[in-house]
C-alpha cells in the first residue's frame, strides 16, 4: 500500500516545529514547480548520542587561522532544492547559494561546507561542536531559539497553504475556511502547522478555525485521503511538500492531484541554526541576511530554485 509505506517513511518528518509567521495574504491557487524538500524536524535522541565525545573534540568546528575564522556549515542529503550537488558535482541549492553570499560579505570568516548526511547527524554534530551552522530548512521554535543562536533575520521562507476536495467552492484561504465553518483535519500536537493555525486564530479572534490536536504522527499524511474522501473539508500543508508528493508527476501520491486543489496562503520564515556559543557569528550572519532580503536577492534566489518567490506573502 503506497500511502501506508510513505507514512512510515515520513513519520520522523512530522514537522514538529513552531513556525514564525511572515505574512497574512492568502488565496492564490498553487502552481506547479520542481519538487522541494520538506520542513525540518528535531533530531532524535539516538542520533545525538551517536556523536561521541571524541568526535566532538576532534571536530571542533570553529578555529581561528590568523585573522580569519573557519566556520563549518553542515548540509544534509535529500534536501533538493535547498542543498544538493548538480550534474557536475558542484554544491548548490537555495540555502547553499545564500550562505555563499554571506561568506563573501564576511571577510573575517571562511565558510566550509560539509555533508553531514542525515538531519539528525547535523544537529548531533551542532550540539557536539562538530559544526558551527546547520542548514535544514528550519522553522522558528522557542525551544530551538533557547538551544541555539538563531540569526534574527531568516535565510528563507516557505509557503504554506491549504488543500480542499476538487470542486469545493468558497474555501481558498484561512479566513474563508473559518467563515464557512469548514472542518480542518486534526494536526499533530506541537507540529509547526498547528502553530500556523493557532497564530491565525490569535490574529482573528472573531473568525477562528476549529483547531483540533492529535497525538497521531500519521495525521499529516492521512489528511490527503481524509479531505479527498470528504471526511474533512481542508488541510494545511507546506507548498513544497505538496508539490513534491502530489503535484509532481513523479510524486508518490500524484493520484491525489486529480482529487484536490491547493491554494497558497502564508509565507513562513526559515532559519540557519548556529551553535549556542557563537552569538557573534549568528549576529554577523543575520546582518548580511537582512541586507540580502532588503535588496531582493533572497526573493530572486527563491524564484530560481523553487520556481516562485516564497517571500511573496511577506508583510513585514
Amino acid at each position: 500500500m503506497k500511502l501506508k509505506n510513505l507514512i512510515r517513511k515520513t513519520a520522523a518528518l512530522s514537522l514538529a516545529l513552531t513556525f514564525s509567521l511572515a505574512g497574512t495574504g492568502c488565496g492564490s491557487k498553487g502552481t506547479t514547480a520542481e519538487p522541494a524538500t520538506s520542513a525540518e524536524a528535531e533530531p532524535t535522541e539516538a542520533a545525538t548520542e551517536a556523536v561521541t565525545e571524541g568526535e566532538a573534540t576532534e571536530g571542533k568546528a570553529t578555529e581561528a587561522a590568523g585573522d580569519v575564522t573557519t566556520v563549518k556549515v553542515a548540509w544534509q542529503t535529500n534536501a533538493f532544492p535547498l542543498a544538493y550537488e548538480d550534474e557536475n558535482g558542484n554544491l548548490t541549492g537555495y540555502e547553499i547559494e545564500v550562505m555563499k553570499l554571506v561568506d563573501e560579505a564576511l571577510p573575517e570568516y571562511e565558510f566550509e561546507f560539509e555533508l553531514a548526511g542525515t538531519q539528525d547527524a547535523e544537529y548531533a554534530g551542532l550540539s557536539a561542536g562538530k559544526y558551527d551552522v546547520v542548514l535544514s530548512n528550519a522553522f522558528y521554535t522557542k525551544d530551538r531559539d533557547e538551544a541555539y543562536a538563531l540569526p534574527k533575520n531568516p535565510i528563507g521562507a516557505s509557503l504554506v497553504g491549504i488543500f480542499v476536495k476538487k470542486g469545493t467552492e468558497g474555501i481558498t484561504d484561512f479566513a474563508s475556511a473559518a467563515t464557512a465553518g469548514a472542518k480542518l483535519t486534526p494536526i499533530l500536537a506541537g507540529d509547526g502547522l498547528y502553530y500556523v493555525v493557532y497564530k491565525y486564530n490569535e490574529e482573528n479572534p472573531d473568525n477562528q478555525i476549529n483547531l483540533e490536536a492529535t497525538d497521531s504522527a500519521d495525521a499529516f499524511m492521512n489528511s490527503l485521503g481524509w479531505v479527498a474522501e470528504g471526511r474533512y473539508d481542508f488541510a494545511v500543508w507546506p507548498k513544497n511538500y505538496y508539490e513534491q508528493l502530489v503535484t509532481a508527476e513523479s510524486g508518490e501520491l500524484h493520484d491525489y492531484d486529480a482529487q484536490l486543489d491547493f491554494y497558497d496562503c502564508r509565507s513562513v520564515y526559515t532559519y540557519s541554526v548556529v551553535r549556542k556559543d557563537e552569538p557573534e557569528l549568528a549576529d554577523a550572519i543575520s546582518g548580511v541576511l537582512g541586507t540580502l532580503r532588503e535588496d531582493g536577492t533572497l526573493s530572486k534566489l527563491s524564484t530560481e530554485f523553487y520556481g516562485y518567490d516564497a517571500f511573496q506573502y511577506d508583510s513585514e
